[in-house]
Parts: structure tokens; C-alpha cells; sequence
């Protein structure tokens, strides 16, 4: 499924960060198919692909434990999850 691309703009670490990337909504967990397989679904994901700050794309300057949290923060946000 295509998802929609989306900026947000975030507070992180005392700085404004417009953030892009894509949303993937949560997958519920199936317990038993017909075939008596199942799936045991996937939370909610936001995949950034640019960091702004200003004019510059910053996202290659920050750690992968950064990036997480910026993440976590857009879904807890914009999305009304709890991570």
C-alpha cells in the first residue's frame, strides 16, 4: 500500500526540526488464518527520509538512537500513539 508522504514540524532538543517521511499504520495480529497460519502483526512505523533544520538537511549528522526517538515522538504526536 502507497502511503502519503508528510512533513511535520517537531521540537527536538530545543530546536525545530521539519521532518519527512512516511507513515505505516499499525497491523493488528491475526491468530489463525484458514489455513491455520497467522501473523503476528506490526506496530505503527514513521520512516523518515530528510531532517530539516533551516535550509539543510541534517539528517546524515544525527545517530541512529537519535533518529528513534524522533521517530517515537512523531508517533506519539501526529499519530496518538504511545511508544
Amino acid at each position: 500500500m502507497a502511503h502519503k508522504e508528510e512533513t511535520f514540524d517537531i521540537e527536538y532538543c530545543n530546536v525545530v526540526l521539519f521532518v519527512t517521511g512516511y507513515y505505516s499504520p499499525e497491523e493488528k495480529m491475526v491468530m489463525y488464518n484458514s489455513d491455520l497460519s497467522g501473523y503476528p502483526g506490526a506496530p505503527a512505523e514513521f520512516g523518515i527520509d530528510k531532517i530539516q533544520c533551516g535550509r539543510q538537511d541534517i539528517m546524515d549528522l544525527l545517530s541512529g538512537s537519535q533518529l528513534d526517538e524522533i521517530e517515537q515522538l512523531i508517533l506519539n504526536t501526529y499519530y496518538d500513539h504511545e511508544y
